[in-house]
């Protein structure tokens, strides 16, 4: 074997896909993914011990360095072209552009992890003489979300699951579901 992308069973890189921003396409360097629980620590005059109480998933935060670079001949595909100046500016324009857009990076979309919708708070791009042909970008994204007030639409699968639900609790054969089984429930369910 000669190169590494010989190396057989390997389906992480199989999956691969393009990195992409508001359909702006880069190359990934690195990037990192960012999240947890949002958790808040009571803590009480004349009491040894606290309560922490969990307020839900934080959002998801990405870092991210890309580049673009200059390909060694044009292939039709902006990002692969002997001018890098045209994926640049192309990524500059959908980093810039009001609104949410969907990110995918190569290593980070798979059947439990799709491709997300994301703001850019901010990116800082940087080009070098000594490096002709190439820029860096490094690029901070955040989770979009859903907008406080705003319904969220319940498929009909899962109106049908709950309606079986209430009917079984109504009848005693499901027992009531706890907060912490009802907020895993709604982690798996985004």
């Amino acid at each position: 074997m000669s190169q590494i992308t010989e190396i057989p069973n390997t389906p992480w890189r199989d999956q691969l896909a393009p990195a992409s921003f508001k359909g702006a396409m880069f190359h990934v360097e690195a990037g990192s993914r960012e999240s947890g629980r949002r958790i808040v620590v009571h803590e009480f005059p004349k009491r040894e011990r606290p309560y922490a109480e969990d307020m839900g998933r934080k959002a998801i935060e990405f870092s991210v360095r890309g580049y673009c670079i200059s390909y060694p001949y044009n292939s039709g595909v902006r990002l692969y072209m002997r001018d890098y100046r045209l994926a640049r500016d192309d990524l500059i324009a959908a980093l810039e552009t009001e609104g949410a857009g969907m990110l995918q990076l190569p290593y980070h979309v798979t059947k439990s992890a799709p491709p997300l919708m994301v703001v850019c708070p901010r990116y800082r791009m940087t080009e070098e003489e000594k490096l002709g042909g190439y820029c860096v970008f490094d690029m901070q994204f955040v989770e979009f979300g859903v907008a406080p007030g705003v319904p969220q639409i319940a498929s009909d699968e899962k109106l049908r699951q709950q309606s079986q639900d209430a009917r079984k609790l109504l009848e005693g054969q499901l027992k009531p579901k706890t907060p912490a089984q009802q907020t895993e429930e709604q982690a798996q369910q985004e």
